[in-house]
């Protein structure tokens, strides 16, 4: 998604947001675009594997890196977000509508698969289900996790940084630092923790660097093996016990106790997407294979939401093809539902009259 932020040029607008965009950013490489969308399939896949390896190859001690593709998601995110908000246009109202249409029909219908699985079982989670609905659960000084969905505090996290970033880019002008700092004070420290490492993603998009094919090259092999060398050297564990160590009350921090790990990956991650976008022809190869990367890719979010209620629901079957197999199946159904259907809970939440002939967000 390579951007060269010479082409857009800012004017004030303080009735409305901070800035306003008089020029589209130039399109995203679609070679580039394949790549971003093959990592993101990459990492969901991670994640289900990282979560359901143990099950089947206790004996297999492999480490997968299941919390560091979470960091990818959060950089990739935060450029995604970054992009689209600068698409000329697009009032706080539609990036809210927009959002709302990518997030929340996912998330509801995971956390209404889990609530009649443990209804079924005569338990009755109400209070966290809801305050995960609401996205609650990790904000401010609370730690409620949704009903047999540990994954879904990411999302918990990340749908802080859309509020913030909507604030701080869609409020008036004189209600911006008001408005930002009142979402910052509600998301809570643990949030906060890792918001840089979103917040690369969008300093990436606005600030990408201009890198030759070669040096790009360099950066890009060099990042892989960084990445590689960080989990396989178990630097998260390291820097989390030192922190453990100096300040033990950090412990309370939760999902965000490697946040020192995560912004050092966070770094790597920017470094490797900074690469890529510089390289983005030779990614040609991937244009080949661009539908069945790009619909696959289209179940990332489910795969990531859903995996894990799934892994409960299918706790009794010992055999690995059939497992994933069937948790393959339920995603697609699931997926084709929500996450394949943006456009129309998109059009649900659009007041009639009003709706754009075209999508500004994806």
């Amino acid at each position: 998604m390579h951007v060269d932020a010479s082409v857009v040029e800012a004017i004030p607008d303080t009735q409305t947001r901070p800035y306003a965009i008089v020029q589209h950013p130039p399109a995203i490489p679609p070679a580039l675009s394949i790549y971003f969308d093959l990592l993101r399939l990459l990492a969901a896949m991670v994640v289900v594997v990282y979560h359901t390896w143990d099950r089947f190859f206790p004996d297999a001690h492999v480490k997968w890196p299941g919390h560091e593709a979470v960091v990818v998601f959060f950089v990739l995110s935060g450029y995604v977000i970054a992009y689209t908000a600068a698409r000329p246009g697009l009032s706080w109202s539609e990036y809210a509508r927009h959002r709302i249409a990518r997030i929340v029909p996912v998330a509801w219908a995971a956390l209404a698969l889990v609530l009649g699985m443990a209804l079924a079982k005569g338990v009755f989670p109400i209070g966290a289900t809801l305050a995960n609905m609401l996205f609650l659960g990790q904000a401010g000084f609370w730690w409620i996790e949704a009903p047999s969905n540990a994954p879904y505090w990411s999302l918990s996290y990340e749908v802080w940084y859309y509020v913030i970033f909507g604030a701080w880019v869609y409020a008036p002008q004189r209600y911006r630092k008001a408005a930002a700092l009142a979402a910052l004070l509600l998301a809570g420290p643990k949030i906060l923790l890792l918001f840089p490492v979103w917040l690369m993603g969008v300093w990436l998009y606005r600030n990408m660097p201009a890198l030759d094919r070669q040096t790009a090259l360099v950066i890009y092999g060099l990042s892989l093996c960084a990445a590689i060398a960080l989990c396989w050297l178990d630097v998260s564990d390291s820097l989390r016990n030192w922190l453990y160590h100096v300040f033990p009350p950090a412990w309370k921090a939760h999902y965000s106790t490697q946040f020192l790990y995560d912004i050092l990956l966070g770094l790597v991650v920017t470094a490797h997407f900074a690469a890529a976008a510089a390289m983005g022809t030779a990614f040609g190869l991937l244009k080949r294979f661009e539908k069945p990367i790009r619909y696959l890719a289209g179940f990332s979010f489910s795969l990531y939401v859903f995996h894990t209620p799934l892994a409960e629901l299918f706790a009794a079957e010992t055999n690995p093809a059939i497992f994933y197999a069937e948790m393959a199946l339920c995603v697609f159904v699931l997926g084709q539902l929500t996450e394949r259907r943006v456009g129309f809970y998109r059009g649900l939440l659009t007041r009639p009259g009003s709706r754009s002939k075209t999508s500004i967000l994806r």
